[in-house]
């Protein structure tokens, strides 16, 4: 490879590099609408961030650098794009203000580390000017596209977990409603339990409490779950609850009804899962077991009939 091919890689890299460098430093900042900071106003301010603060860990050099170049991130404007990763960051349990700046920090970050690994690899390994290009820009996809991949990944998972989750929570909510506190104390008092045993759901029946504690109403709390969570289990339970509790009904009987409910889905779901399972087990059998057998089983027959047309003893 000549060495004009490779000084014109390394300049491009220090070129993007730069360029993203004084981006994030003397990018001009633009006033970015998040549609959460009204609820994490009201989260600070109910709460005194003591709930949150407990979970920011010491500062140290590497989180010291990274805060000071998450600051210096431009804002960016209100798109299609930035509305799905927005999307997608609150799925995934991603809702301080500035979890879109840091997500783009992040993504900008992986952008560059994985083109200049791969420039550099090929360069150690002596490829030729052809498929260094090649190496370098599936690098520089790897870096832009792994981001997003990962954080859909932890999004799916994480509505996983709620909708397993969703059925024990109501049985304990049927519990807290049945021995004569209100709604909200048995939210709060069931998302408090979940969320020191870690789970998922407990951190959002927190948030429903904190929310309602800053001035909110009930309904508007269990509606910004339904679309915070986007469960499809979490939207009719919500409509339930909120028309219970607006027509003075027993909310425990609809608790009950609703966990019937989700127990009967989830067992659907899983003797669906079960019935599948036979179909997708067909594809390795044919592609991996079935040779392997025929190949044990055919070898020592096309091995002797080989011998006795060749004449061999």
């Amino acid at each position: 490879m000549s060495s004009i091919l490779i000084s014109t890689a390394i300049f491009c890299l220090l070129g993007v590099a730069g360029m993203a460098i004084y981006v994030a430093l003397y990018g001009g900042h633009r006033v970015f609408q998040e549609r959460f900071a009204e609820m994490a106003i009201k989260m600070q301010i109910s709460e005194g961030e003591s709930r949150f603060a407990g979970r920011i860990e010491p500062d140290g050099l590497g989180r010291t650098l990274f805060q000071w170049a998450l600051q210096r991130m431009p804002q960016s404007k209100v798109s299609r794009s930035s509305d799905k990763i927005t999307h997608t960051l609150v799925r995934a349990g991603f809702i301080r203000s500035g979890a879109l700046r840091t997500f783009q920090l992040i993504r900008m970050i992986s952008l560059v580390v994985t083109g200049v690994v791969g420039f550099a690899v090929s360069i150690v390994v002596g490829m030729a000017a052809g498929r260094t290009a090649l190496i370098v820009l599936g690098s520089l996809a790897l870096g832009y596209f792994g981001p997003p991949y990962y954080l859909r990944r932890r999004a799916n998972r994480r509505q996983k977990d709620i909708s397993k989750q969703l059925s024990d929570v109501l049985d304990l909510l049927v519990v807290c409603v049945e021995a004569g506190l209100g709604l909200f104390e048995a939210i709060k008092i069931v998302g408090d339990e979940t969320e020191r045993q870690g789970q998922a759901i407990g951190t959002e029946l927190a948030l429903v409490s904190v929310e309602v504690a800053a001035g909110g109403s009930l309904g508007q709390a269990l509606r910004n779950l339904a679309e915070r969570t986007a469960v499809e289990d979490i939207r009719p339970l919500a409509a339930t609850l909120i028309q219970s509790e607006q027509l003075g009904s027993q909310i425990g009987p609809a608790l009950r009804s609703s966990s019937d409910s989700l127990r009967t889905k989830r067992r659907l779901r899983a003797e669906e899962a079960a019935q599948k399972s036979t179909i997708k087990i067909l594809f390795p059998l044919v592609l991996f077991i079935l040779p392997a057998m025929l190949d044990v089983l055919l070898a020592p027959a096309m091995i002797q009939a080989i011998r006795t047309l060749s004449g061999g003893q």
